[in-house]
């Protein structure tokens, strides 16, 4: 009877082992999360092809993310990244405040668009900055419950394209300590962050490219934008 209890607490370690590495449920909830939370906040579709993260270490991948654009724009992404790598605190996802330590989308592509009501970028920031209203004002939002700390996040080699008329290197941003001070920050508070750093980038792209100017003295309009992003 104790080797029957024996091979069954085997096949049962064995089972869950096989469940971490085969199903990768550390992987599956970050993407459930990217994907259900994401949207809610920056009101575009937020998608992600696969996302593999060790259950033991945190380290792990997110392959083929891509950030829709608000409706009135012509691009069909206003972000693409093949890969994000990541390390993740894994015991943190059971808690309030999940920890990432680390965060490095390298090589993406953005697409700048200017509309009717601004250009793409200004708009997903406006969403955003309108949810962090809405929290504000007593209204509970989608993954309240849960906050973040991300220790590094960065931003490098990436491609801006400005209206379908040219491809810009981009500035590579990095940004550190998100949310540590004040013991974690929401997913929309976390999201304006990153998105301000991100238009400011792009911003001073296009006002310190000679090619721009050509296409009708953007660079003026980027230089008072950057002056208003600064609050100057």
């Amino acid at each position: 009877m104790k080797k029957v209890y024996g091979i069954l607490i085997v096949l049962t370690v064995l089972g869950i082992a096989a469940f971490f590495v085969l199903k990768n449920p550390l992987g599956m909830l970050v993407k459930y999360a990217i994907e259900e939370i994401g949207p809610d906040f920056l009101q575009v579709d937020v998608r992600v092809s696969r996302a593999n993260i060790s259950a033991s270490d945190g380290h792990g991948k997110l392959n083929g993310l891509k950030l829709g654009n608000p409706k009135g724009f012509k691009t069909d992404f206003a972000l693409k990244a093949d890969t994000i790598d990541i390390v993740i605190e894994p015991v943190s996802i059971t808690r309030d405040v999940v920890v990432l330590h680390k965060v490095i989308i390298d090589s993406p592509r953005f697409n700048y668009e200017n509309g009717k009501g601004g250009n793409n970028f200004d708009v997903i920031q406006h969403n955003v900055e309108s949810r962090l209203g809405a929290k504000q004002g007593g209204k509970q939002d989608k993954g309240d419950g849960k906050k973040l700390i991300i220790d590094s996040f960065v931003i490098r080699n990436a491609t801006v394209n400005y209206n379908n008329t040219v491809d810009l290197p981009l500035p590579d941003i990095e940004l550190h300590d998100i949310g540590r001070k004040s013991g974690g920050a929401t997913p929309a508070e976390v999201t304006g962050i990153i998105i301000v750093a991100l238009n400011a980038k792009i911003v001073l792209a296009l006002a310190e490219t000679t090619a721009i100017t050509s296409v009708g003295g953007v660079a003026i309009g980027a230089g008072l934008a950057i002056k208003k992003l600064m609050g100057k």
